[in-house]
């Protein structure tokens, strides 16, 4: 199981030089229908909307690889942000709403995880059951209104720069590089690749496969809550429609880095990162090129369609 967990970075470059060639072209056919897709300018902005996506997508890969699924990370988002924002708003203290934020995200993940890993009930329905129940008390707690008034230090902080790099680029690199070493060399990070090939043979070679289980679904629901701050501070403002559809994001880009939803103990985050800039690419190109709204959305079905097929074709290698 360890062979199978660790790789190289020439492997993980390998293993995912198919999924870097698709962004590659899809930037080339982007830059040859629009002359400011490729501006400094266009280029930053896709990063900073790749954020939410990319750090969502961390707990995702992680849920993913353990065996599981977590279909309950939008509505995460939406009620840990405007708890922070509610906190924010009423204290003026930042800090305070972004801790109260990751706590929520925090609870809620471990709500998931051990109505899975201790009660056995199915991680679809129960992911499922929770994507309702979260949103529906986002809206309650907000009395479906946006938190606004929000201390303006919080979108100078998600929106600033360090060095000239954006802080939601630095972001995406302290969460994906952590995750990386996490998984690829620790014994937890072994624990969630062993649990989620056989969660039996892990059992029998002592791994606590229900603590591990529910931790991964802890962390994705505090990489959920942290998707949120960023969204709280880009919008500047706390929203319990936050989130929509972002599970199928994340899904997607785990699936077209490299996870697998119907074999666990499949998955990197380097492909994971390619695949969430893969669908900031998609997206942002589709607006640039002023597609209707409702194409777009063709388009991301379409593209949630291929990532399940790849998913089936690299099974099928396998």
């Amino acid at each position: 199981m360890e062979a199978k967990s660790r790789f190289s970075l020439k492997k993980l470059m390998a293993g995912n030089l198919g999924t870097l060639m698709g962004l590659i072209i899809l930037v080339i056919v982007y830059r040859s229908m629009s002359k400011i897709f490729l501006t400094p300018t266009n280029i930053r902005n896709i990063l900073i909307q790749s954020g939410t996506n990319a750090v969502i997508a961390v707990g995702m890969t992680i849920v993913v690889i353990s065996g599981n699924i977590d279909i309950s990370v939008g509505s995460t988002l939406a009620l840990s942000s405007c708890i922070g924002a509610r906190i924010m708003v009423s204290t003026g203290n930042v800090p305070l709403g972004i801790l109260a934020a990751l706590a929520a995200g925090l609870i809620l993940g471990c709500f998931n995880g051990f109505l899975v890993a201790y009660l056995g009930f199915a991680p679809f329905i129960v992911t499922l059951s929770d994507m309702w129940l979260f949103r529906g008390m986002a809206y309650l707690y907000t009395g479906g209104q946006a938190v606004t008034g929000l201390p303006s230090n919080l979108s100078a902080l998600v929106l600033g720069s360090l060095l000239g790099i954006p802080n939601i680029v630095w972001l995406i690199i302290v969460v994906y590089v952590l995750s990386y070493i996490v998984l690829q060399f620790t014994t937890i990070g072994r624990k969630v690749f062993a649990v989620g090939d056989n969660k039996e043979s892990a059992r029998l070679s002592g791994i606590p496969v229900k603590k591990v289980t529910l931790m991964a679904f802890v962390v994705s629901g505090f990489c959920a809550s942290l998707s949120g701050i960023v969204y709280m501070g880009r919008l500047n403002s706390g929203q319990p429609i936050a989130g929509q559809s972002y599970e199928m994001y994340a899904i997607a880009a785990a699936v077209i880095g490299g996870a697998s939803l119907t074999q666990g103990g499949i998955g990197n985050m380097l492909g994971t990162l390619i695949g969430a800039i893969f669908i900031s690419v998609l997206q942002n190109g589709l607006t640039i090129l002023n597609v209707n709204t409702y194409w777009q959305q063709v388009f991301m079905g379409i593209v949630l369609l291929l990532a399940v097929a790849l998913d089936k074709a690299r099974k099928s290698l396998r």
